[in-house]
């Protein structure tokens, strides 16, 4: 049995002697019961069971009300709907809405928590280590109660696990250990494991005993077998990184890759983990071979093919699958950044950017569902809703100069955030501002949530912020405008109040 996460690390410098690390700011614990005063809700009283019986952000030991009237992020105070003060963007599918250009804040230590003046929200540095992140929009990095956080030292590509009690997460005390896997995604529901990719295997990892477990070998698989000993060069199951299994874990889409061919993908098929059966498998030509992303649907009722534009076969474009690798349908012109989830109506939908009409889109995952082919094309009779404008006009002075993600870990929502390169002007709303997103078909709306202290000079400086499939959080890179290019960010953490969907949606 192959041992997948080495437990027992101390810190960062202890596990990798090539770490160049730049010395954080001291956390500051003003009353030393073991929680930083950024993301204490009693900061001069101890109290380190966090107690809030009111649910209101300030702790029972300092709290003189106790009287269910949220403070701070959730409170009542402000330009909000319903008793929260986010604002309302008056019209998401216009590129002329309020802009709030970013505030100059000095670098956050360690722990302190930075509150917009204009929003009324709080974002909190909650690692000390430079290079130290989450690994993309679409994941949530915790487990399913937020004890844990999976994390990624970009410098070594090393996925790294800590516990969540203090700020900041990667304090010696908090380290769990270092994983082995590829493509790592917590399980729905088990705290300690981690599912993960290995060569041609399917694993878990127990990321408390560091024990990895072998869920399934497509070497010994009667379909997948003969395929692998016929292209001895093909040495890995994947999704290209961006693809997910069903939300229960049991159906997968996957690729097989080879060495041969330019390293391209060679096969897509299926699998279904409780039936342990290949339910479908397509081999691919080279000139179907430009695909993003393979993934399965959150209810694994569809395969979603993230085929570039000029895909060929029946494999152009954005395009959805059964399970068996027998029906196509065309979804959308090519493939962008995009996340699968929920609608406010609990129907199966991808949320993504569309290069045709410059928009951000809810797509139904159905095959009603047409694409837009035309630049500019129409909407009428595709089966799919306009959420986002993404103005991209560069002689308006209300132009968007910055690139976007998807995050839509909660049903019912996504966030979306936006990154800006160097000397980007932020003339739009979403320029260097993350938003929530409302997925409701009827009454799509939308809320500013934060500005974005960051600039994109490399790939691990875009903003990517994701949503925790609770809600409950919020997490982003930053280099807090600093060191543009040398990838020297961390992560910034939105705590959101309890109840606020259900106060968004009265």
């Amino acid at each position: 049995m192959k041992t997948a996460l080495h437990v027992g690390v101390v810190c960062l410098a202890a596990m990798f002697l090539v770490v160049s690390c730049t010395p954080a700011p001291p956390v500051t614990d003003s009353d030393a019961d073991g929680i930083a005063d950024g993301t204490d809700n009693c900061p001069s009283t101890s109290n380190a069971d966090q107690a809030d019986s009111d649910a209101d952000g300030v702790g029972d030991a300092c709290d003189a009300t106790n009287n269910n009237e949220p403070s701070g992020p959730g409170g009542t105070n402000g330009p909000g709907t319903s008793g929260l003060p986010w604002i309302k963007v008056p019209d998401p599918l216009s590129g002329e809405n309020p802009t709030y250009p970013l505030a100059s804040v000095a670098v956050p230590a360690v722990g302190q928590a930075v509150t917009d003046a204009t929003f009324q929200t709080t974002q909190t540095r909650v690692v000390q280590t430079e290079g130290l992140r989450h690994e993309y929009s679409r994941f949530d990095p915790f487990n399913h109660d937020r004890s844990m956080v999976l994390l990624q030292l970009i410098a070594q590509g090393q996925w790294l696990v800590y516990r969540t009690p203090s700020v900041p997460y990667d304090q010696a005390a908090n380290a769990v250990g270092t994983l082995d896997v590829a493509e790592p995604r917590w399980d729905p529901t088990d705290v300690n494991r981690i599912w993960g990719l290995q060569d041609l295997t399917i694993v878990t990892v127990d990321v408390q005993s560091g024990q990895s477990t072998t869920v399934k070998n497509f070497t010994q698989d009667a379909t997948i077998a003969p395929i692998l000993s016929a292209n001895p060069d093909l040495y890995r199951v994947t999704t290209f990184e961006e693809g997910e299994a069903s939300a229960d874990m049991r159906y997968w889409a996957l690729l097989l890759q080879g060495t041969n061919e330019d390293y391209r993908a060679r096969y897509v098929f299926t699998w279904d983990r409780q039936q342990d059966q290949v339910l479908g498998v397509r081999a691919l030509a080279a000139s179907e071979s430009r695909i993003d992303w393979v993934g399965m649907s959150s209810n694994g009722t569809w395969v979603l093919i993230g085929g570039d534009w000029d895909n060929g076969g029946n494999l152009t474009g954005l395009t959805l699958a059964d399970r068996t690798l027998s029906q196509f349908h065309r979804m959308d012109y090519g493939t962008a950044h995009s996340d699968v989830g929920f609608d406010s109506d609990g129907n199966e939908v991808i949320v993504m950017q569309n290069v045709r009409t410059d928009y951000i889109d809810l797509l139904p995952l159905e095959t009603s569902t047409q694409p837009i082919l035309e630049t500019g094309g129409s909407y009428a009779g595709t089966n799919r809703t306009p959420l986002v404008r993404l103005y991209y006009d560069a002689g308006s002075a209300y132009g968007l100069h910055s690139g976007v993600h998807i995050s839509c870990n909660h049903p019912g929502w996504c966030v979306v955030s936006t990154y800006s390169e160097p000397n980007e002007p932020e003339t739009n709303w979403l320029d260097r501002t993350i938003t929530l997103v409302r997925l409701d078909r009827a009454n799509p709306r939308v809320f500013y949530l934060a500005k974005v202290h960051g600039t994109r000079g490399a790939y691990w400086e875009e903003t990517q912020a994701t949503i925790t499939t609770d809600g409950m959080r919020i997490v982003w890179a930053t280099n807090w405008n600093q060191n543009v290019g040398q990838e020297r960010v961390w992560l910034m953490e939105m705590a959101m109040p309890a109840g606020w969907t259900t106060s968004l949606d009265n």
